[in-house]
């Protein structure tokens, strides 16, 4: 028999009838006296889960959070989290006058938080906070109405207007990059599909955070891509001992915070080398977020040996450019190895 067991020093229990199929069977609806009882709320919640009443539950999200989560993707995680449980037990990790949380375990391991958010005519509606679950910001060029999951971004979820795009915020002087408009949305299971009436967009996440960046996918424009490569094995050479700050300096915003960070790279570290080379260079995608600027994933393998000691490095950047008199400079970057499809993943 499947159960539901609370977290106490006298471990109290609630038993939940099996179907004749090993799914919870619901015995009766709950009641007003059970209304306050998270053991009932847990029960209710938990029997329509296992039981496929997923419409119920998918609607009954929208008033315990505000998300934009499909349905098919909201069931799929619902199925991954409770097809298989057998002994659920929960622990309270919060509680308020509105809302209340509890972690939910599965024969002590924990599988999901459950929140719960008390109603106008005083009941409580539940949903599960997923582990994946991620809050994204989506910069979108100024002034463009999309959606995301099919849903309008409007200013229920906008947080600044026609401010430059944070990935330019290193710049000293940002007056010459990409306007966006900045939305903010809530617990979502997957990056959002995103788009407008004005033409195909696509995204790019930041590989420092959660915002994501929206725009013309230019990754087909060769020259561009060319160009980004050529910036890629520039910057790896100045810390493999293979050329100066100067170098890197000519295609770079010298006032900006990447600038800083990257001259100040100590390089005495790196062991004399013989030998040496760059393979597999590619530029994986190309977000065009505005006429002066672009964002790009690229990604290369660095081989060096001595004759004693050799080793190939498998790297990742992401690299933000903005042309400035016709020319493209390096604004800001960040470093993710697990893009290179040669990395060994970070588990």
């Amino acid at each position: 028999m499947k159960k539901i067991t609370k977290f106490i020093a006298a471990a109290a229990s609630v038993a939940v009838c099996a179907a004749s199929f090993g799914i919870f069977g619901r015995q009766t609806a709950v009641s007003a006296a059970e209304e306050d009882d998270p053991a009932a709320l847990i029960q209710n919640y938990a029997e329509r889960v296992v039981n496929g009443e997923f419409d119920d539950v998918y609607n009954e999200s929208f008033s315990v959070q505000l998300h934009l989560n499909p349905q098919d993707k909201y069931v799929e995680a619902l199925k991954e989290i409770y097809g298989d449980i057998s002994e659920l037990q929960y622990k309270k990790k919060t509680e308020d006058a509105e809302t209340k949380t509890y972690a939910l375990y599965d024969q002590g391991v924990h599988i999901s938080d459950l929140l719960m958010r008390k109603q106008a005519d005083g009941t409580w509606a539940c949903a599960t906070v997923f582990p994946e679950q991620k809050d994204y910001i989506i910069e979108v060029p100024a002034g463009l109405t999309v959606t995301a999951n099919g849903t309008e971004l409007g200013e229920h979820y906008r947080i600044e207007a026609s401010v430059p795009a944070s990935n330019y915020k290193g710049m000293s002087d940002t007056s010459t990059a990409p306007l966006v408009d900045r939305y903010r949305v809530a617990a979502l299971l997957d990056i959002p599909n995103i788009s407008s009436a004005s033409g195909e967009l696509t995204v790019m996440k930041d590989v420092t955070g959660n915002t994501l960046y929206v725009g013309v996918d230019s990754t087909d424009n060769k020259e561009l891509k060319d160009l980004i490569i050529q910036y890629a094995v520039t910057c790896a050479k100045f810390p493999a001992k293979e050329g100066g700050v100067g170098n890197v300096a000519s295609i770079s915003v010298t006032n900006s915070e990447w600038y800083s960070r990257v001259s100040g790279v100590q390089n005495n570290w790196f062991t004399n080398h013989s030998t040496s080379r760059f393979s597999n260079e590619d530029v994986l995608k190309i977000v065009r977020q505005g006429e002066n600027g672009v964002i790009a994933n690229v990604v290369f393998d660095y081989y060096a040996t001595n004759g004693d000691v050799e080793r190939t490095w498998n790297c990742g950047y992401q690299m933000t450019l903005i042309n400035q008199n016709g020319l493209w400079k390096i604004a800001g970057m960040g470093i993710d190895s697990t893009m290179n499809p040669n990395s060994d993943k970070i588990k």
